[in-house]
């Protein structure tokens, strides 16, 4: 069944097997969509070694800028960048300073140079016990 935005009907006795079709027929539409944009999402991969790698479907991305926060730093913070040549670095180069109890990173791909971001943040590593936001 496909979505319909007019049910339930106002004031109708809700029937579970119509909520569940709308429910589903969401869910589905939301699964279409993140196959669509997934290629434009860059996925940051830590292994159990400590390499650290940048999946990216989408154009190539000369940079890559990274952006960590941590127990004394909870905002975001560009922390450098990587050529996509550099990869996989090592966990040193992704790690804030000082062993902070918790810390946070993500990146983006940016043009040469010019400090701009051109894709969307990868999804967030985390470490530590972080704190709810």
């Amino acid at each position: 069944m496909a979505f319909n935005p007019a049910l339930p009907a106002d004031h109708s006795p809700l029937s579970s097997a119509e909520m569940r079709s709308q429910l589903n027929a969401l869910n589905d539409q939301l699964a279409a969509l993140q196959a669509q944009l997934a290629p434009l999402v860059p996925q940051l991969i830590r292994d159990a070694t400590g390499h650290w790698t940048v999946a990216y479907a989408g154009p190539a991305q000369v940079y890559w800028t990274v952006w960590v926060r941590w127990d004394g730093n909870g905002v975001w913070t560009n922390s450098g960048e990587f050529e996509t040549t550099d990869f996989p670095v090592q966990d040193g180069d992704m790690i804030p300073a000082d062993a902070p109890l918790w810390w946070q990173v993500k990146l983006c791909g940016e043009g040469a140079g010019d400090a701009k971001e051109h894709t969307a943040f990868s999804n967030i590593i985390s470490f530590g016990p972080v704190p709810d936001a």
